[in-house]
């Protein structure tokens, strides 16, 4: 699967490590989203030292990794809800899984959405 942004006349063109960057939070959406299902029930991690003069605070790690979380879900899918309806699935399930896109439209306008959809995950999380 290739995975570059077209060039020509494309207005939603990213820095290529930023687009690479938003194309693999994509891919791990489903980890993210399971992993925010789970954070509340997880133990709390020690650091491994029995005398360490650091105390742990369970509560305030679980909150800045749930807020991380959804902050990265958030964006992915409100993106998500400004591709069109007939194209999500498509284009959601190409960048996911490697599928090929459906008959319903044409490549050309699948892989235009496709971009846009990056684009506006970045944009979400105020990259650009």
């Amino acid at each position: 699967m290739r995975n570059y942004q077209p060039k020509k006349n494309n207005p939603y063109i990213l820095p290529s490590n930023l687009y690479m960057r938003m194309l693999y939070l994509v891919r791990d959406y489903n980890r993210l989203k399971e992993e925010y299902a789970n954070i509340i029930h997880e133990m709390p991690h020690n650091d491994g030292m029995p005398k360490g003069n650091m105390t742990g605070d369970p509560t305030l790690e679980k909150v800045l990794k749930t807020e991380s979380i959804s902050r990265e879900v958030g964006a992915v899918e409100q993106a998500l809800y400004q591709v069109p309806q007939e194209y999500r699935k498509g284009v959601f399930d190409n960048i996911c899984y490697g599928d090929k896109f459906p008959i319903i439209a044409g490549e050309a306008t699948y892989r235009r959405w496709r971009c846009r959809f990056i684009y506006y995950i970045a944009k979400n999380l105020n990259q650009i």
